[in-house]
């Protein structure tokens, strides 16, 4: 049966970076769906690396316009297909925050006819983001997407970062919060996200500090495809 993946997270937290990875690797092995279900900022969305998602033979739905300069607050009929049986992979890339979780919601009874073991709901968490700079706020966004998505969250991801200019001190900042989300939720961490030389370092760094292999669970390293970059969008805009 097909496995099922749900990117959620705040803007600028990485959910669409992780999404084409995760894409791009699934069909490395077998067939791949990404559906972009990002209505909500146009600018930053997996749509845009279609040519890479082609190249691997994922297959690709986007909302309608998309990348066309003609923005409709929309989605795809086609994402109905996703949910029909079959093997392979699919991935949601959901738009930022509570308000773009909502889409997920018209999707519930599918959703629910999935085997749980087949459903993976991840929280994408940036410490660098100011939605999700801090416990309380991380928190508060959690239980908002939770409610307006109709979807338990499974997984945390730590993907702390600050574009070209990562260090592991971003990594580690990630750590602290996720590890304060899965304790005071009993969510557990999926994951930690990076470039594998920031992994590699932030490896080196939590065997020598102690830290708790079960708030960093699965080392999941990043290449970067994104074209636009949240950092220069905030400083210099298009």
């Amino acid at each position: 049966m097909k496995e099922y993946w749900v990117m959620l997270g705040s803007f600028g937290g990485g959910k669409s970076e992780m999404s084409l990875n995760m894409a791009v690797r699934a069909a490395a092995k077998g067939k791949c769906t990404l559906i972009d279900l990002d209505v909500i900022n146009p600018y930053f969305r997996s749509s845009e690396r279609g040519d890479v998602l082609d190249a691997a033979g994922v297959e690709l739905i986007s909302p309608p316009y998309a990348l066309k300069k003609i923005e409709i607050l929309s989605v795809s009929p086609r994402v109905y297909s996703a949910f029909t049986q079959g093997e392979g992979t699919v991935i949601f890339d959901v738009g930022g925050d509570h308000i773009g979780a909502v889409a997920l919601g018209q999707y519930k009874p599918n959703f629910d006819a999935i085997p749980p073991e087949k459903l993976h709901v991840l929280f994408v968490v940036n410490p660098l983001r100011p939605l999700s700079a801090d416990f309380d706020s991380a928190m508060s966004m959690l239980m908002k997407i939770q409610k307006v998505s109709r979807l338990p969250v499974t997984g945390i991801v730590n993907n702390g970062n600050l574009a070209e200019l990562t260090s592991i001190q971003h990594l580690k900042m990630g750590y602290d919060l996720v590890k304060g989300l899965s304790e005071a939720t009993g969510i557990p961490v999926w994951g930690t996200c990076g470039r594998p030389d920031i992994l590699d370092q932030f490896t080196q760094y939590a065997a020598g500090h102690g830290l708790d292999e079960k708030y960093i669970g699965i080392k999941y390293p990043i290449e970067v495809m994104m074209h636009r970059s949240w950092d220069k969008f905030l400083n210099e805009g298009l």
